[in-house]
């Protein structure tokens, strides 16, 4: 009986053997799970190493945006800086467009409103007397020196008018109250000619 058993086991065996690999494959997956041919693995393998490589590109792309988002927080810095600390030279007063309020203005300046801007020179009939100083002892230079209201904007601070540029408030002036800047020039004419114009204010510090 015992020879028997063996016998048929091994008959059953030889017949699983013969089996084509679908129909074994088959009975693994009914009782182990999913079966992969090699075809199929090779095709996981690749799509992992895709994967993979997708992850890797991505993260040294998140790394390059961080980096030259963290380049430009200090280049703006950088030239908030320079307003601040840069020397504030006479120079022709003129309405230009490279002169309009940047970013890095907009985000760390105090933003005081649109102003009136009105325009004197050091003449008698401007500053009260020919070749007199400014309100804080400065020399009244085009380019640099404006009268404000100084409850409103403290002598000495550096003012930002948009499309003009920085200037420093040195002189104060009877009519220059609240929302008005008169800005100083080199001669009457100039002041005549240039009228009066508005712009956006920016107190730097």
């Amino acid at each position: 009986a015992a020879a028997l058993a063996v016998s048929a086991m091994a008959s059953v065996s030889a017949a699983a053997l013969e089996q084509p690999v679908a129909v074994l494959s088959s009975n693994l997956n009914a009782s182990v799970g999913t079966v992969l041919t090699s075809d199929e693995i090779n095709t996981a393998e690749q799509a992992l190493s895709k994967a993979k490589a997708e992850a890797e590109a991505q993260k040294k792309a998140e790394a390059a945006a961080q980096a030259q988002a963290q380049a430009a927080a200090t280049a703006k810095k950088d030239a908030y800086n320079k307003l601040l600390n840069d020397p504030v030279t006479a120079k022709t007063v003129s309405y230009s467009t490279s002169l309009l309020a940047t970013e890095a203005i907009k985000s760390n300046a105090k933003s005081l409103g649109n102003y009136k801007l009105t325009f004197y020179c050091p003449c008698a009939v401007c500053n009260g007397a020919a070749d007199a100083k400014t309100a804080s002892g400065t020399t009244p230079t085009e380019g640099r020196t404006i009268a404000v209201d100084s409850s409103v904007i403290p002598l000495g601070s550096r003012v930002y008018i948009e499309g003009y540029g920085v200037f420093i408030a040195e002189d104060t002036g009877g009519a220059i109250k609240n929302n008005k800047i008169d800005v100083l020039v080199s001669s009457h004419s100039r002041a005549y000619d240039l009228g009066v114009k508005y712009a956006n204010i920016y107190l730097l510090g």
